[in-house]
């Protein structure tokens, strides 16, 4: 009992971060400038999670179930390929009405938000899972579980909320970012209502798949949106080598339990 409230009570806490994060963007209006830089130390967190935690993660966990190391890695390119082919159909279906420099602009950024929104969805609904999965491991997993996810929330949902502040979707962003929030919780609730009792050993499979959609909207959707303003490209490159570096040291902060 003490550890479902416990659940839900950190439910309750990646949903109030995830708001806060995600409404900054929509509330703070900053100019087209200000946004890319966001983005662009917003891309170097991404590239951090993915590469210091995500996929070690998900590899530690397969291989500790008795899943090889090549099962992992096909597991993180279907998801990576599945997100491609999402992107893929949205940037082809999804056309610009017309071809002077502004609407391509606009487009541009449009086709990004929405891809992003679709494999970030996919991966949020993975994180529910993943911290379902801790918490059924036991408290202290699931405590550690929740710092990881409410630091990659918390600049996944404010990459994603300036994303659809530089699109034609600046109206409906308060509404997609609402349902991006609680998605996370959601799943995660679903998750732990499921899974008490079952066993888990499909979750790190499960894990990698979703690695490789984060692994997809990172390289893919927030890293060149950072970089789309080429007289930023300087300051955009420091900040995302900043937002690495605060990846890095919290994962050497937090040392055999970072993952």
């Amino acid at each position: 009992m003490e550890t479902t409230v416990s659940f839900v009570l950190c439910m309750i806490l990646i949903l109030a971060v995830s708001l806060v994060c995600a409404y900054l963007p929509i509330s703070i209006r900053a100019k087209d400038s200000t946004m890319h830089l966001m983005i662009a130390f917003s891309a170097g967190v991404f590239i951090g999670i993915l590469f210091l935690v995500l996929l070690p993660e998900a590899i530690h966990e397969s291989e500790e179930n008795g899943f090889e190391h090549m099962t992992v890695m096909y597991a993180i390119l279907i998801g990576f390929i599945v997100t491609f082919v999402i992107d893929f159909a949205f940037k082809y279906f999804k056309r610009a009405e017309c071809d002077c420099d502004e609407c391509k602009d606009f487009h541009s950024h449009t086709v990004t938000s929405l891809s992003a929104f679709v494999g970030l969805s996919i991966h949020a609904c993975f994180d529910g899972l993943a911290l379902a999965t801790a918490f059924i491991v036991g408290d202290d997993v699931g405590a550690l579980m929740l710092v990881a996810i409410c630091i990659h929330k918390a600049a996944e949902v404010f990459s994603l909320s300036s994303t659809f502040m530089l699109s034609d979707n600046k109206k409906k962003a308060g509404t997609y970012m609402t349902a991006f929030c609680l998605m996370t919780p959601l799943a995660g609730i679903l998750a732990y209502l499921l899974l008490e009792g079952v066993d888990i050993a499909f979750a790190g499979i499960a894990f990698a798949f979703s690695a490789g959609i984060f692994m997809f909207v990172t390289m893919m959707d927030i890293v060149p949106e950072a970089f789309h303003r080429k007289s930023l490209s300087i300051k955009s490159l420091l900040l995302l080598i900043l937002g690495l570096c605060v990846i890095l040291l919290t994962v050497l902060l937090m040392g055999p339990h970072a993952h």
